[in-house]
């Protein structure tokens, strides 16, 4: 038996801060969530102004990142390519995930322990403020890092 780290609540409600103050100083209307390791919400917020879709996306593509165990934008790229199937991960995960920008991965000592979700701009700027949180994580982590 081995045991898991985990994310704890002052880290996801860190992370979504840390997030939510970059977001305001480059005026991005947008939802952030962080998740554990099994998709689930733990911290979440939206910006005043951020679009109603952006609330279950940014929770989805948090989720991506979490059970998929990579990056969500990976997800994407790889559908641009071809690799079609990827499309039926939804179905698959019976939950609703985003395979677009704006999700990242958490680890420590090589276990996912969460994810960040971001949505509201553009992919670029969703996964810039994204990982912003993900840098807090690291920080927050050390010693943890995988």
């Amino acid at each position: 038996m081995r045991m898991m780290n985990c994310l704890e609540l002052a880290d996801a409600d860190h992370l979504v801060e840390v997030a939510l103050d970059h977001a305001q100083q480059t005026s991005a209307l947008v939802s952030i969530a962080v998740v554990d390791a099994a998709g689930i919400l733990m911290s979440f917020r939206r910006l005043d102004g951020a679009s109603a879709a952006s609330v279950e996306t940014s929770a989805a593509k948090a989720r991506t990142a979490a059970l998929t165990g990579a990056d969500s934008s990976n997800a994407e790229q790889a559908i641009s390519s071809g690799r079609l199937a990827l499309l039926t991960l939804q179905g698959v995960l019976h939950q609703p995930c985003a395979l677009m920008a704006g999700g990242l991965v958490l680890r420590c000592k090589g276990d996912v322990v969460g994810a960040i979700g971001v949505s509201g701009m553009t992919p670029d700027q969703d996964a810039a403020i994204a990982r912003v949180g993900f840098e807090a994580f690291e920080i927050r982590a050390q010693g943890c890092s995988s």
